[in-house]
């Protein structure tokens, strides 16, 4: 009898052993099995992460392929980054902070294209102000504060106009340049000139020097005049106020001209 005991005791102690060992494999089978799907489930989220940048890489490269290496550069980290590039688009009264205005319509369709998490676009109008005066009182500082990565300025040449000889336009230009790139030196800087004046003499002359300073010093210039009619027809007053502004028709104009060159037109089809 003992020795039937001792069997039975054996074969529980041996079926414990084996239960028990079989429920410790399962646990870490199990255990095992949860960090696999937790780790796949994690990649599929990088995954889709990764596939989302580069599809808006590939988009802000459609878009920008008209801009400077430089500029899609800039566009393309933004993306990669997560940090918006700052476009600042300044200027005198011809660059309005005005809704209205060309810039605000320019804002519009480049945030609307990009992005506000790719282009965050600010206007800042430094209004009834020479560049003489803009120098003299540090008004640039305004520019500065709001940290461009790029730079859109109009500067000021309508409103020196017979105020300010072209030489000193240019120095003073020079000047406000230097000061913005010493606190900013990574700042990417195009020029333009204000609008176009019906049957204006000295004016388109001092226009094209500004363009032989931008070609002179290596800034971009773009040249909206060439979307304009002839300044020299009355057609032109048909985009014009009586005061020389532009009006609704000239804002859009201009607008949809830097649009153009920000986004290009094959990305818009």
């Amino acid at each position: 009898m003992k020795k039937v005991l001792v069997i039975i005791v054996i074969l529980l102690s041996v079926a414990i052993v084996v239960a028990g060992k079989l429920h410790w494999n399962n646990k870490i089978q199990a255990t095992v099995n949860t960090v696999h799907v937790e780790k796949t489930e994690k990649a599929d989220v990088k995954t889709v992460a990764e596939e989302n940048q580069e599809n808006k890489v590939q988009k802000v490269e459609a878009y920008s392929k008209n801009l400077s290496e430089e500029i899609q550069t800039k566009l393309i980290k933004a993306v990669q980054d997560g940090v918006p590039v700052n476009l600042v688009i300044a200027g005198s009264s011809a660059t309005p902070e005005d809704p209205l205005g060309w810039p605000s319509l320019l804002k519009k369709d480049l945030e609307d294209t990009y992005g506000e998490d790719v282009l965050n676009v600010t206007i800042k109008e430094i209004a009834d102000k020479l560049s003489t005066e803009v120098v003299q009182e540090e008004l640039y500082q305004e520019i500065i504060s709001l940290s461009p990565d790029i730079l859109l300025l109009e500067p000021f040449i309508l409103t020196d106009n017979g105020k300010v000889t072209i030489n000193n336009r240019l120095v003073n230009l020079t000047t406000i340049i230097d000061a913005i790139k010493v606190e900013l030196p990574e700042v990417t800087v195009l020029l333009q000139p204000a609008n176009p004046l019906h049957n204006a003499k000295h004016y388109p002359k001092e226009v094209g020097e500004l363009e032989k300073y931008a070609n002179n010093n290596d800034y971009i210039y773009l040249n909206h005049w060439e979307a304009w009619p002839d300044y020299q027809t009355d057609e032109i007053k048909e985009y014009l106020l009586t005061n020389g502004s532009p009006n609704e028709k000239g804002q859009r104009l201009w607008a949809d001209y830097l649009s153009n060159y920000f986004i290009s037109e094959d990305a818009k089809e």
